[in-house]
């Protein structure tokens, strides 16, 4: 098959399945104002931009795993596909949080965890300043990945943080916790087990 008919099957089958879709049902607060519902828009957008750009790879692999069925068809796989799961699968946690919190988190806590990326000066209360070792360095990774994962709300902080549990996996948000960790100072010292 043609290289580009493997992608639009590829594409076809994340639509079919609803891998591409934000998790967002469409309702927000009806009291919200145009500022907060133009910046819900934006993190929601950046969220499907980034959850396209991270399953390209993962329909790469399954169309390659297919293709190397005895039963199988001939499939061609997209050229570059497969160094691409090759990158994904040979990073490390950290690897993987320090570019998710880069693409994701960065807009809002700043790409040093500061509370100074360019939408914190919109968002009340401020985003948590990740590089407060003395207020981060007390909380549980339970805490930070419950947080991450079901967003603010969850936690009883603010609904502005959004929850990513839709859009990354577990793997994916332990490796952003693990980042996180990094930023603190005084730097982060897990317990002793």
């Amino acid at each position: 098959m043609d290289s580009r008919i493997v992608l639009r099957m590829s594409l076809g089958i994340a639509l079919a399945l609803g891998v591409v879709s934000c998790g967002s049902d469409g309702e927000f607060d009806p009291n919200e104002s145009a500022r907060t519902r133009s910046i819900r828009e934006k993190v929601q957008a950046d969220m499907e931009a980034d959850r396209l750009k991270r399953f390209a790879p993962r329909i790469a692999h399954a169309t390659e795993s297919a293709a190397a069925s005895p039963s199988a068809s001939r499939i061609t796989v997209v050229e570059g596909a497969v160094e691409a799961v090759a990158e994904v699968s040979n990073a490390t946690p950290f690897e993987i949080g320090e570019k998710l919190y880069g693409s994701n988190c960065s807009s809002c806590h700043g790409a040093s965890g500061g509370s100074d990326g360019p939408l914190a000066a919109t968002l009340v209360p401020k985003p948590s300043q990740h590089n407060d070792g003395e207020y981060m360095n007390v909380l549980s990774n339970d805490y930070l990945f419950k947080v991450i994962k079901e967003g603010g709300a969850s936690v009883g902080k603010s609904g502005m943080m959004a929850p990513w549990g839709t859009s990354l996996s577990d793997d994916e948000i332990w490796g952003l916790v693990e980042f996180v960790r990094s930023l603190a100072t005084p730097a982060y010292e897990a317990p002793s087990a």
